[in-house]
Order: structure tokens, then C-alpha cells, then sequence
């Protein structure tokens, strides 16, 4: 009987000693239509992720100090294969549009937003879009999660920036190309 006792105050002693295994809640979830909307017209990431066209980006020069030489536009998917997407997030529906045609476009509605330090995921019912911010300028990069996307018309790039700021990269067109 003694042993018992002994046993189960060690035992109540080693649950109390469990290491603290909860993780760090999210900065901001939503999870219903209004409380989305209201996240993205109220947290400073979402506000300037959703404020314009988010257009593809690639390393250029990876050994470049400079945001803005490091990253250039995404010359392959913009300018050879017009396979790669702009994508236009507005709070209740992500857009993604063929960068060569904008009309050719498909959305996704928005049910849940979640931001955790400098990540934005998105779920919409098929995918979830995994936004990172990567450097203090503008540049995201994205994971996209869920079911396939035609990629032969929405392929995502590996980094995204705002449109307005394109011009302040040293590659930003398609130059003299001519594909």
C-alpha cells in the first residue's frame, strides 16, 4: 500500500514538471466572413498585401546587398512562357490572373485568415496561400497548399511585391525581349 502512495505522488509529481507545450497563438485569426473582412481593413501586413496587384518576382542577383538588385521581376513566367500569375487578394476573394492576360483569371473566396509574425496564410475551401514577408521591403514569398492549380496558365512564382513598387527594382520589364 505504501509503495502505491509513493507511486502515485511520483506520478502527480511528473505530470506537474510536464514541460509547458502550447504553442503561440496567432496574432490574428479570423475565421468568419466579417471577422476577415475587418482583418484585412485593420492589421497593418494584411492592409498592404491586399492594397494592390501582388506581381511575381525571382532572385536575380542573390549575392546583391540591395533588396531592390537582389530581386527582379519574374522574367521566364512574364516574358517566355506567360504562365505565371499576378494575384489580387481584396479581403473576401484571392484572384490569381495570367500575368501575359489578365482576363484569364480564376478566385478562390477567402474563409480564413491567420497572421503569425511576418506569415499570412489564406485558406479558401481548396487551397491555403502561405504569404512571407522575406525582407523589410515588400517582397513575400508564397507556398501554396491543397489541390493542384493549373499551372500551364497560374503557375505562383516563388516571391511576390506590390505593383507601385516594381519600378524601384533594377529589373522590372522584359527589357529588349522579344518571345
Amino acid at each position: 500500500m505504501k509503495k502505491l502512495v509513493i507511486l502515485a505522488i511520483v506520478g502527480l509529481f511528473a505530470l506537474g514538471c510536464k514541460q509547458n507545450t502550447t504553442q503561440e497563438p496567432p496574432v490574428q485569426q479570423a475565421t468568419t466572413k466579417e471577422e476577415v473582412a475587418k482583418a484585412f481593413a485593420t492589421t497593418a501586413a494584411l492592409k498592404k498585401i491586399s492594397s494592390e496587384l501582388l506581381v511575381p518576382m525571382e532572385i536575380v542577383e542573390p549575392a546583391a546587398k540591395e533588396v531592390t538588385a537582389k530581386y527582379g521581376l519574374e522574367f521566364g513566367g512574364n516574358c517566355y512562357a506567360c504562365d505565371v500569375v499576378n494575384i489580387l487578394i481584396d479581403g473576401e476573394m484571392i484572384t490569381l490572373m495570367n500575368a501575359c492576360d489578365l482576363h484569364s483569371q480564376v478566385s478562390y473566396t477567402i474563409e480564413s485568415v491567420e497572421e503569425k509574425g511576418k506569415q499570412i496564410s489564406i485558406r479558401t475551401q481548396s487551397h491555403t496561400f502561405v504569404f512571407e514577408q522575406v525582407e523589410e521591403y515588400p517582397v513575400y514569398s508564397l507556398k501554396v497548399q491543397g489541390d493542384e492549380i493549373d499551372e500551364s496558365m497560374f503557375r505562383e512564382a516563388s516571391f511576390y511585391t506590390l505593383r507601385s513598387l516594381l519600378e524601384t527594382f533594377e529589373v522590372h520589364d522584359c527589357g529588349d525581349f522579344e518571345g
